[in-house]
């Protein structure tokens, strides 16, 4: 089974403020150190040029006053500070001091320096940048002479390092703030949002008196008030069916006690009755048996609905529970198999609500399953499961939810009378004793409806 992970809204929003965030500095900062590299550079090399131009014009005096080039050379880089130079005489290449050499020109301003041309090229030598500047000298009795200027570039390349790590830096802050205003921004959205969820999901099980609280955002607002006004329209049209289902269900009543008075005192005199009024005699009784059934079983949902229905729970001990209950139901006890850790436990339960479900699943197993077969139990820490196995044809998989609804019944069932309420109701008082309704299939292959309740903490 392949698990597809789903981001939610606060970790897509996260996600976004991260991405934003970080293409918007990088864009920044990029163009911050594109533009300050290019300043700076320039700048650095206005200044070298202007320095190699006022020492070339030193050594062109020194030499036009008869000084011997390597003289006029030191004398003039005594003025670069830091930096050196380099005089070409001819083929000849002196050096204003030790750590460079003719060797570390570039070739190619080798090649302008042949020409006569004046040039600067920026190369690394021994790790270091340097700025290389070449002037031609043009003096009569020295011809063929070219001054190089050498300018370090360590101290700019320093400051360009210091500036990239500070941006990197800044990068990195401006991710992690953007993830934090997305993370904010989603909080502030996604709280309203559920809000309204776990408002709905209090109104799915029941409660429709939920409202929530409008906030401030204007859209946000909006979106609660039609919620509100949709929970109110709810409410309201709920409580009108549930009126009109329990002013029905109670007006029918009073005629049908008349009727099945009526009906009893008719098939008091069955004997005396026709062949074939006998028949309808019988049909009426039956009919108005189920007809009561089904009224019961509309009046205990509206009551349900209505919430007007009282939760008694009470601790029972389990085996007697049972017993008592199949001696109600007129069913042998050997259709009980007691577990054998079943002595002293109890379980919580409404004893009212408890016998409608264990009569109503013994009545359709006895209806749809050619009657109840056995009473199993599995006895659990906190809880105790109770199985009624018929021995019917059991219940297709796909129909096993279906059947808990209320109106709904099985198809290979339909044509036997009934109302398709009971499981409905029986799910809804197993919900309130804090249990549960499932079914299943039965060892014996027929239908296994499970209901589980909870287990006396006390006794424990």
């Amino acid at each position: 089974m392949v698990i597809v992970w789903t981001p939610t809204l606060r970790v897509k929003s996260l996600a976004v403020g991260c991405v934003v965030a970080l293409v918007v500095s990088l864009i920044a900062s990029s163009a911050t150190y594109f533009i300050a590299r290019r300043y700076l550079l320039n700048q650095r090399e206005a200044v070298a040029i202007a320095q190699t131009f006022a020492a070339a014009r030193l050594v062109a005096r020194g030499l036009a006053d008869g000084q011997e080039p390597l003289d006029a050379l030191l004398e003039a880089s005594r003025g670069l500070g830091s930096s050196q130079a380099l005089l070409k005489v001819g083929p000849k290449w002196l050096v204003s001091g030790v750590g460079i050499s003719e060797t570390d020109v570039p070739e190619a301003l080798k090649s302008s320096i042949i020409e006569r041309r004046p040039s600067r090229q920026r190369t690394v030598v021994a790790d270091k940048p340097l700025l290389f500047t070449a002037i031609p000298i043009e003096i009569v009795t020295v011809p063929n002479t070219t001054f190089v200027g050498i300018a370090s570039l360590v101290e700019l390349d320093r400051a360009l390092t210091s500036l990239r790590n500070a941006l990197g830096v800044g990068i990195i802050l401006a991710t992690m703030g953007g993830g934090v205003i997305g993370w904010w921004l989603s909080r502030r959205i996604s709280e309203p949002l559920h809000t309204i969820s776990n408002a709905a999901a209090q109104i799915s099980a029941g409660d429709l008196n939920v409202r929530i609280n409008e906030p401030r955002e204007p859209d946000l607002a909006m979106i609660a008030r039609s919620f509100n006004t949709m929970s109110a329209a709810m409410q309201e049209r709920a409580e009108r069916d549930i009126r009109f289902a329990g002013h029905v269900s109670h007006e029918l009543k009073s005629p049908l006690t008349v009727i099945r008075g009526a009906a009893e005192l008719v098939a008091s005199r069955r004997a005396e009755l026709p062949e074939r009024a006998q028949f309808g005699v019988d049909l009426l009784i039956e009919r108005v048996a189920a007809f009561e059934k089904i009224l019961s079983d509309l009046i205990e949902i509206s009551r349900r609905d209505a919430s007007v229905a009282t939760l008694n729970i009470e601790p029972l001990r389990l085996v007697p529970l049972i017993q008592t209950l199949l001696d109600r139901s007129r069913l042998p006890h050997h259709l009980f198999v007691e577990p054998p850790n079943a002595s002293g436990v109890e379980v919580l339960v409404d004893t009212r609500r408890f016998a409608y479900c264990f009569n109503n699943l013994v009545d359709n197993a006895r209806l749809y399953g050619d009657g109840l077969l056995a009473l199993c139990c599995n006895i659990e820490s906190d809880t105790v499961t109770i199985h009624f196995d018929d021995g019917g044809e059991g219940v297709p998989e796909f129909e096993r939810t279906l059947i808990l609804e209320p109106f709904s019944r099985g198809s290979r069932h339909s044509k036997i009378a009934g109302s398709g309420l009971g499981l409905a109701i029986v799910t809804e008082h197993m919900k309130s004793m804090g249990g549960y309704l499932i079914v299943g299939e039965s060892p014996q292959g027929g239908a296994r409806f499970s209901v589980a309740l909870r287990r006396n903490e006390m006794k424990q």
